[in-house]
């Protein structure tokens, strides 16, 4: 998997603290050959409202996973030295343990010490969640594309955009066979949409029943070369 971001303001918005701490990091990093992890990941369930092209993880199990579980995976991952964590699904969004949603989950992990707490999601649901550092949210492309990829949601996924309450959403595109002439297009995307704050990309990983949609080296790099041009493009 690759991962490039584009269009970023993310970096304005860090405290002086959280910079100190990564800047801190790089040098035992890099100077003393320090291996401590840095980034984590907590599966909250693998239930998803979606039936996507490309997806091959979603609904095996469809199981919550309980709120008293989560708390003891992240004090683990906070204890190892990870101090940026993303929760993930499934869809974040349907997770809840009684009354507890992602919110709690979210505002658990500050409270915990994360200095970076970051949600995926794949946007079908109203977004109020202000309490994360980054909303990271899956557009697979111009309407056609997505919805092809994720059934007709591309037009609630962007009013839910708009009627966001903070302005701390990523867009996340997986590219492929289907939308990889669309990567102008979510830039764009990213650039003239209010709420959005940064856009990401990662080449789709080939599970057995989803090769076909993987692209061949050239494709990549043809890819990664647009990515490239659109950093640069300013209007």
């Amino acid at each position: 998997m690759k991962l490039v971001i584009v269009y970023n303001r993310y970096w304005g918005h860090m405290k002086l603290s959280s910079f100190l701490h990564f800047a801190g990091f790089g040098i035992k990093t890099i100077l003393f050959k320090k291996k401590d992890p840095l980034l984590g990941t907590v599966i909250v369930t693998d239930r998803c409202n979606l039936h996507c092209k490309h997806c091959s993880v979603n609904n095996i199990t469809a199981v919550m996973h309980p709120y008293k579980q989560l708390r003891s995976e992240m004090q683990q991952l906070y204890d190892m030295g990870v101090r940026i964590l993303f929760f993930c699904g499934g869809e974040t969004f349907l997770w809840q343990d009684g009354e507890l949603t992602i919110k709690d989950l979210v505002a658990e992990a500050k409270r915990m010490g994360f200095l970076i707490v970051n949600v995926v999601t794949n946007g079908t649901f109203p977004i109020d969640l202000p309490e994360a550092d980054l909303i990271l949210l899956s557009l697979d492309g111009d309407r056609q594309r997505h919805n092809e990829i994720r059934g007709d949601t591309y037009d609630t996924i962007m009013e839910n955009i708009r009627n966001a309450t903070a302005d701390n959403i990523c867009l996340y595109m997986a590219v492929n066979q289907i939308n990889k002439d669309c990567i102008q297009h979510v830039c764009r995307t990213a650039r003239d949409t209010k709420n959005i704050r940064a856009v990401s990309f990662n080449f789709h990983t080939p599970y057995p029943d989803t090769r076909k949609l993987a692209l061949s080296r050239d494709e990549k790099a043809a890819c990664c070369a647009e990515i490239t041009r659109m950093m640069n493009v300013r209007s």
